[in-house]
């Protein structure tokens, strides 16, 4: 198979991009570092591969990268516990060296069977620490993790490490004194062990109240709070979010008759109008404003403008009737103010307005009309 011949790069592991000594393969024939797949298996107890996610039941060490199908199983040393098979007892031996913890500080090699002892022996002899929430939390081996005295330790937790820049140290919650290892784990802790307001918590804000007498005064303060019987006991059930809520609950829950569940559904809206735009001739609908609707809607049952279709409805019926209505009313009150406005003229310009119409008064001569013989 080709892609399992050895490659420029094949020779560092594709997970820690550390030089390959000794491969773990699976049944997917994808190499990685024999660490990465300790960590994983034992660890982390996940045994897929990294690279394509594909179940691995068996995973084999070697030296010598080859098909996993081709591989004796049946002849290696095999730890049944992670259905781990070894090549060779040299293979074995630093599987196992990686697992067994180890003082990093004594001049000779001192192993222990358990973190805890080395963890125990660290403190005694050596003075040194190991910060609690990553031995908990982070999956590494034993000779990776780091040792701290009190003052580094208490520096690493609050501000983080100054040769680690990613680690900014550990979060606080301030309503219990407590760290924990980074603002997901805070947020679980906030979230399962304190309170916050369900309604803000909707709308994307995050805050946190240590006890629920301080919520209540947030639902009093910012929502509605029902405070009355035994809503009063009550938790969370009693807040709401809106006014006509709060108003429909004590209608239902709190009125004693059906004055008092009138009352409580007694709610005051406040209404605005925005100025209505001014038409032209004052305010005044004309016949040429209702030509001009009928020629935008493009007439009843026509499209218009490149319109695919047209739902006839009887209210547009209704306003085109209307409109016309009120344009003919327009035009009927404006002839009738112009006849009063005639009838209110002085004398003296109506006689002159009928003198200049009468065709004796006009200038030029007037042609002489022949009598019948």
């Amino acid at each position: 198979m080709d892609s399992i011949v050895t490659k420029d790069t094949e020779k560092h592991c594709v997970l820690c991009c550390q030089d390959l000594e000794i491969f773990a393969l699976g049944k997917c024939d994808h190499p990685v570092c024999y660490r990465c797949s300790t960590k994983m298996r034992v660890l982390c107890e996940q045994k897929y591969c990294a690279v394509c996610r594909e179940e691995l039941d068996k995973v084999v060490f070697v030296t010598k990268l080859e098909l996993f199908s081709s591989l004796p199983l049946h002849k290696f040393h095999c730890e049944k516990k992670h259905d781990i098979y070894f090549h060779d007892d040299k293979i074995y031996a630093q599987y196992r060296r990686l697992l067994v913890p180890e003082c990093p500080q004594c001049p000779e090699p001192k192993v222990f069977s358990r973190f805890e002892e080395l963890e125990f022996h660290m403190r005694k002899q050596h003075e040194l620490f190991c910060c609690k929430l990553c031995s908990k939390h982070l999956k590494i081996f034993s000779h990776e993790r780091k040792w701290y005295n009190r003052k580094e330790l208490a520096r690493h937790r609050a501000h983080g490490d100054p040769d680690d820049t990613s680690h900014r140290g550990h979060p606080l919650c301030k309503f219990c004194d407590d760290r924990y290892l980074d603002n997901d784990e805070l947020l679980k802790h906030l979230r399962r062990d304190h309170y916050f307001c369900h309604f803000c918590d909707a709308d994307g804000s995050q805050e946190y109240y240590s006890d629920y007498q301080y919520l209540s005064e947030h639902f009093r303060e910012s929502h509605y709070l029902c405070e009355e019987g035994r809503c009063a006991t009550e938790q969370f059930t009693h807040a709401f979010r809106t006014e006509i809520d709060y108003k429909a609950h004590k209608a239902a829950a709190h009125s004693k008759n059906r004055a008092e569940a009138r009352q409580n559904r007694h709610i005051d809206l406040q209404f605005s109008f925005a100025p209505r735009p001014q038409r032209r001739n004052e305010g005044l609908v004309t016949g040429e404003d209702y030509d001009e609707l009928r020629q935008s809607r493009g007439g009843r049952g026509r499209p218009h403008g490149g319109q695919k279709s047209w739902r006839y409805t009887r209210e547009e019926e209704d306003r085109d009737l209307a409109a016309a209505m009120r344009a003919s009313m327009a035009v009927r009150r404006q002839e009738e103010r112009g006849a009063a406005q005639e009838r209110i003229a002085p004398k003296h310009s109506r006689e002159e307005r009928t003198e200049a119409e009468d065709p004796r008064n006009r200038t030029g001569q007037v042609k002489p009309l022949t009598e019948a013989p």
